[in-house]
């Protein structure tokens, strides 16, 4: 934070850069975050009289002084009573600010007025894989939105558009946004972020210079993508942005390997396919039900092939639509329902269907000579789930679309790997120090497998530092996850014959010992339970509503507070926005943003 007093002289070692804020993830919320943070402060305007908002929030706004800053003001009391498509009070204030009487269809001008302030700008850096813009550079550049443009402007821009835009043309948007509003210095695209961990307090007491390096809580490392070199960042406060949908919901490994699961590379598949020479009798495999699934039917019909849809009852997104906005959507949502019964040219649904094996055909045969193992011709075996009666076909292309969730394996940096996992064995003398040597192995090939895509390019010295910080815990915070109960397994219920120290034998009787994890906790609490669980890796367990159950931006959004967004099952200062909060329409984030940098200006007047 900038003031007018000399700055402390205090500095970190030198391969520490300090940050007061660290955000995670570059995408349209760390983008609205980053505008907020370089001084940009929002001051409210008195409603028109003719504007049909809700009457509480136009009581309230009328209590307050002509020009408040929303980062002074009560906000949770301002958003009292607010509802709306998102489950975050601060959100919903902010969508009612910025586009009133969006969801009457009306274009009316924001109620907020942004200023920019130079001392109350916050240093920060904002880190991501790609360019401005996160997830939406990997869509294919033809899909259309499901909001209307007018809800996919940022501040400060006004909303304007009611028509549906192309993925192209929002990825545009979003690099012309950093720019416009001349943010590139806070911008850091290419890196990948390996790790959040806590850094320990000096001793003595702390510097008067609220900007003071020491005042750093966490520690933010990660690697270039270009050239592999590794970096840290020291962070009072750490903003997790990145997004809900890095990792794909998949089928069972033996159909998942044949398989495709997003848009962008199954939109690829089909152009190569389309243009081969048995594109006449190619057919393509789409598994879901929801939006994504139904934007894969569309490209394949659109590039002649014939679609087989296997889904479920269709989503409700689906049967929400206006057929006059959407009738892309709504043209597959009629097909889904139609049925077997239905006539639709190049289009058959298999309704409460499931895969039960995928045979890949050999090189050659039937006169195809694609190689591509996602492309290559496959018999697969279906199973009618209502008449038990099974099918076989003969398909390209398996595209499966049945959501994502974040990958947030940064954040797990505390958990013991002789606790997650593991087959209810017996924990017998004899079997505990092979068994133990299993789970390591074990859980390093799981780990690697699933993250090799991020490490190939880290080599030599990187790799060593990312396994070391990965896989060993007690390096990483010095927190023990070790059950009160040795060799304590998985399984709901479990037997454990325990050597005493007389040398008798103790036999635990069978009991719950399914662990409860608490990210980031303090060992000396003593929170930690004879428990073992699933291995948390990138699920983001322990950070959700459930802490039980992975992260999912629908089903089990992290918990956070709700007034200030910072997460619960973690220390002070760190936050998260955007669909890791359950706000998965870009209009909802400002709110996010809103939340987080008031909290921070509050807590650095305290401090």
């Amino acid at each position: 934070m900038k003031d007018n007093m000399k700055p402390c002289q205090h500095t970190l070692s030198e391969d520490l850069v300090y940050k007061e804020v660290v955000i995670i993830g570059n995408g349209p919320s760390g983008m609205v975050t980053s505008f907020m943070l370089a001084g940009n402060v929002p001051y409210l305007k008195q409603p028109p009289e003719d504007l049909p908002i809700d009457d509480m929030l136009r009581a309230r706004l009328s209590n307050l002084p002509t020009g408040q800053s929303l980062y002074d003001t009560d906000l949770m009391e301002l958003a009292e009573g607010l509802e709306g498509r998102s489950q975050n009070p601060i959100p919903l204030l902010m969508d009612n600010l910025l586009r009133p009487c969006a969801d009457l269809g009306l274009q009316s001008n924001s109620l907020i007025e942004w200023k920019f302030e130079i001392d109350k700008q916050i240093d920060h850096v904002v880190l991501g894989r790609g360019p401005p813009g996160g997830a939406w550079h990997t869509f294919p550049p033809t899909v259309r939105t499901l909001s209307p443009g007018a809800w996919l402007s940022l501040p400060p821009h006004s909303a304007a558009g009611v028509g549906r835009l192309s993925a192209r043309a929002v990825a545009k948007y979003c690099r012309r946004y950093v720019h416009a509003c001349k943010l590139q210095r806070f911008f850091r695209s290419g890196v990948v972020v390996s790790s959040v961990r806590l850094l320990p307090r000096p001793a003595g007491p702390p510097c008067a210079d609220a900007a003071c390096p020491l005042r750093a809580k966490f520690i933010v490392e990660g690697y270039d993508l270009s050239e592999g070199r590794a970096f840290s960042y020291a962070a009072r406060y750490v903003v997790v942005a990145c997004g809900g949908g890095d990792r794909p919901n998949t089928l069972e490994p033996d159909v998942a390997k044949y398989a495709l699961h997003s848009l962008s590379n199954i939109e690829r598949a089909l152009h190569v396919l389309s243009g081969h020479s048995s594109a006449a009798r190619a057919s393509v495999l789409i598994v879901g039900s929801g939006v994504s699934a139904a934007d894969a039917v569309w490209l394949a019909l659109r590039a002649g092939l014939r679609a087989r849809h296997l889904h479920r009852a269709p989503a409700d997104a689906l049967a929400r639509l206006n057929p006059s906005t959407y009738p892309d959507y709504c043209q597959v949502y009629k097909m889904m329902c139609d049925g077997p019964s239905g006539n639709h040219p190049n289009y058959t649904p298999y309704p409460e269907h499931v895969i039960l094996e995928v045979v890949p055909e050999k090189p050659g045969l039937n006169g195809h000579d694609i190689e591509d193992d996602a492309l290559r011709p496959k018999r697969v075996k279906l199973l009618n789930l209502v008449t038990k009666e099974i099918e076989e076909m003969t398909v390209s292309l398996i595209a499966v679309l049945i959501g994502s969730k974040p990958d947030l394996f940064f954040l797990q940096t505390n958990f013991n790997l002789n606790c997650i996992d593991v087959k209810c064995v017996k924990c017998t003398d004899e079997t505990k120090h092979a068994a133990k040597r299993k789970i390591e192995d074990d859980q390093r090939q799981c780990f690697l497998k699933n993250h090799w895509h991020y490490l190939k390019s880290v080599l030599g010295q990187s790799i060593q530092s990312c396994k070391s910080r990965y896989l060993n815990y007690t390096e990483i915070n010095g927190n023990n996850t070790n059950c009160d109960i040795p060799d304590c397994n998985k399984n709901d219920k479990c037997t454990c014959k325990v050597k005493l120290e007389n040398g008798a034998i103790k036999t635990l009787v069978e009991k719950d010992c399914r662990c409860e994890i608490i990210p980031y906790s303090d060992p000396l609490e003593n929170k930690i339970k004879c428990t073992c669980q699933m291995n948390p890796y990138s699920s983001g367990i322990g950070f959700g509503i459930d802490p039980r159950k992975p992260v999912d931006g629908r089903a089990n959004p992290v918990a956070i507070d709700k007034s200030t967004h910072e997460l619960l099952n973690a220390p002070k200062g760190l936050y998260a926005l955007g669909p890791l909060t359950a706000d998965n329409f870009v209009r909802f984030i400002p709110g996010g943003a809103l939340a987080i940098v008031a909290n921070i200006h509050k807590e650095s007047k305290i401090q």
